[in-house]
């Protein structure tokens, strides 16, 4: 287990899913080349219909999905099904490959090698999950807007192979997103377990996060909570102001925590904008047009999540909740360092 700044004792225990109907489970013999969690939409579809919509590339049509469930590679949540079986929303579904010896769990060969590979900085790691810091210029998941590595990608060369004795991901898979332009903590899972359950408590809303900000503005309030839908959607999040600095550029800038409730996509930078303040650097929602632009882009940090202890359960009872800590980005303090004290 691998611990940098995390307040979280160094507690591992293993514990064996449960066998639930008479589906079979996953042999070592598989791993995961593919996973993808069931949403909203595909609630109580079948699996071979899911797989088309979800995973496309993959399986173009139903009836692909359909020869991959007949050749016993799809498993849902760690279990082999058929592709008539139904699926319910939160369910994590698996394209298994056979385990190739030699190859490794994270099945990418060379990877460290390739032209622009970089490693991202782990903050916590065990052998079902890991929480590292995704840098500001990247997608979580894909290419992104500048194409090159991915967060997802840059996993699958920092964290270490998982030591669990089953359903061992091919790579590292992030269990919930961060903006392209954020940077900060991303909470991944390297086994099954580890992503059906890290998965399900950020649906939840049980997992706490907290970010760092500093916005193009002051703040009426020190401390309050925004109320303010998002995409017709209910969204809250709570602030607190930090400091407050002069900036002969930008004007006044204030530094604040935000404590999101709910997850609504673009949520704190919409929020800030209705509390009159936009997050510096940002071009999209704020009101300034191109002066909105800094070089250094957003500045919007995650620092801080709490995962409360039955969201790990491989980790013991006794091991608590999971709290992971970290700084803002180097370019929030050169920002405030051009700043005068208010």
């Amino acid at each position: 287990m691998r611990c940098a700044r995390a307040m979280a004792r160094p507690c591992e225990a293993t514990t064996t899913p449960r066998r639930t109907g008479t589906t079979r489970k996953t042999s070592s013999a598989y791993v995961t080349r593919e996973t993808v969690v069931v949403d909203d939409a595909r609630d109580g579809d079948t699996v071979s219909r899911t797989l088309a919509v979800m995973l496309p590339k993959t399986f173009p049509t139903a009836t692909s999905a359909k020869r991959a469930c007949r050749r016993k590679t799809i498993a849902r949540n760690g279990e082999i099904v058929g592709s008539g079986d139904r699926v319910a929303s939160g369910d994590v579904l698996e394209v298994l490959t056979r385990n190739v010896p030699g190859r490794g769990a994270r099945g990418e060969l060379g990877l460290e090698k390739e032209r622009g590979a970089r490693k991202m900085v782990v903050l916590y790691e065990d052998a079902h999950a890991a929480i590292a810091v995704k840098p500001d210029d990247c997608a979580t998941i894909g290419p992104g807007s500048g194409g090159g590595w991915s967060a997802e990608r840059m996993l699958a060369i920092s964290c270490e192979v998982s030591a669990a004795d089953f359903g061992v991901l091919t790579k590292p898979k992030p269990c919930h997103r961060l903006d392209e332009p954020t940077g900060g903590i991303l909470v991944c899972a390297k086994t099954r377990e580890g992503l059906t359950t890290l998965s399900s408590a950020f649906a939840s809303r049980e997992v706490k996060k907290r970010y760092r900000a500093i916005l193009r503005g002051r703040l009426e309030k020190t401390s309050g909570v925004v109320d303010a839908p998002v995409s017709g959607r209910d969204a809250s999040t709570e602030y607190a102001v930090i400091l407050t600095r002069e900036s002969e550029r930008y004007g006044t800038l204030t530094l604040v925590d935000f404590f999101p409730r709910t997850g609504r996509t673009h949520q704190l930078r919409r929020h800030s904008v209705a509390l009159g303040a936009p997050i510096l650097g940002d071009v999209r929602y704020g009101r300034f047009g191109k002066d909105e632009a800094h070089p250094d882009g957003l500045f919007l940090w995650a620092v801080g999540v709490v995962i409360p202890a039955k969201w790990t359960p491989w980790r013991g009872e006794e091991c608590g909740d999971l709290v992971i800590d970290t700084d803002e980005g180097e370019k929030f303090a050169r920002a405030l360092a051009e700043c005068e004290c208010v």
